[in-house]
């Protein structure tokens, strides 16, 4: 069975004439996401439409994520909504002729975060400029109803059919002049399919020594999911692409480096919360050091197999370095 996801969106509201959560929607459901099984929903502007998400995980509805849509016509982006608070602040009537301000719950927590994974996103949507991480949802109807979903999911521990926590995401839409509708529709569809499933990534990394014979650790930034854990530079392989040239892009892209991939000299597979990974590592030789400038890393470092231990590996990188630890680090 494909994955089930639910996608709502919202119909037009005070002045607006037309709302592109509504457009981009009814293309959804027009056409359909590759792969989903997808349930459309259009939420009415008001309380009530704020809290039939929220009603509906409750009442033990299965989905394996969910995606609300809503328009911010004022920015030029796609915005990915990372928080919702549990604060109402209305500078204008609801549909229904509400306005309203104070707790979205009464009593609930300041904030909820998205259920969905932050990493396999940024890892999806790194090279587009359109699309960017937001933390301010507003104070009106896209916030409420964000929040009360977050609320249900974390109230009622819902989970989808492969055992994740229920993936809940909310996306502002800009108006159709900053961004072609079939743009948003790709966008949309490419978040959906991104959560609705653990994704399994293809991961390239490399090997580079310097003339002592070791080898090249980086280290992510704080701001990064695994924020200072340490990794071999390198990075996900696009679709048709091969593994020496997606190394050889990540390289010159991490750190301004030309290199041409010599041989994998070892494999793996390490299954993470969010997503499965099949890491390739290549001997990409030697390297002198001064070569190197990181744009994507806050740290590298140079260790011998004698300090392989010094530094806090990412788990899927973690077996190969215990076993060199014991063996020696390998070269082809």
């Amino acid at each position: 069975m494909p994955p089930r996801v639910l996608l709502t969106g919202f119909p037009p509201f005070s002045t607006y004439e037309q709302n592109v959560s509504q457009i981009v929607l009814e293309m959804v459901a027009e056409r359909g996401i590759e792969g989903l099984d997808v349930e459309t929903m259009l939420l009415s502007v008001d309380e009530a439409g704020s809290r039939s998400v929220a009603e509906m995980i409750s009442d033990g509805y299965r989905f394996d994520a969910i995606v609300h849509l809503g328009l911010a016509d004022k920015r030029q982006y796609i915005s990915l909504e990372r928080y919702a608070c549990n604060t109402l602040n209305f500078t204008e009537v609801d549909n229904s002729g509400r306005i309203e301000s104070g707790e979205v719950v009464a009593g609930a927590r300041e904030v909820h975060q998205t259920t969905t994974s932050i990493h396999v996103l940024d890892e999806e949507f790194d090279a587009d400029e359109k699309v960017v991480w937001s933390t301010d949802a507003g104070g009106y109807i896209c916030n409420e109803t964000y929040f009360r979903t977050l609320n249900a999911i974390h109230s009622s521990s819902a989970i989808a059919s492969d055992g994740r926590n229920l993936p809940a995401l909310f996306i502002h839409l800009p108006a159709p002049e900053h961004i072609p509708l079939d743009s948003q529709f790709e966008i949309v569809c490419r978040v959906a399919q991104a959560i609705a499933s653990k994704p399994r990534l293809e991961v390239v990394g490399a090997l580079l020594f310097d003339e002592a014979g070791r080898i090249l650790t980086c280290r992510r930034p704080p701001k990064d999911a695994w924020g200072g854990w340490w990794e071999f530079p390198g990075g996900k392989v696009d679709k048709g692409e091969k593994q020496e040239d997606a190394l050889a892009r990540e390289l010159l892209e991490e750190l301004g480096i030309n290199i041409i991939p010599l041989a994998k000299i070892a494999e793996l597979s390490h299954d993470y919360e969010d997503r499965t990974v099949d890491l390739h590592i290549w001997d990409c030789g030697v390297i002198d050091p001064i070569s190197v400038e990181p744009t994507e890393h806050d740290q590298v470092r140079w260790l011998s197999r004698e300090n392989l231990a010094d530094v806090k590996w990412l788990p899927a990188d973690e077996p190969l370095i215990l076993r060199w630890i014991e063996s020696g680090i390998p070269q082809s």
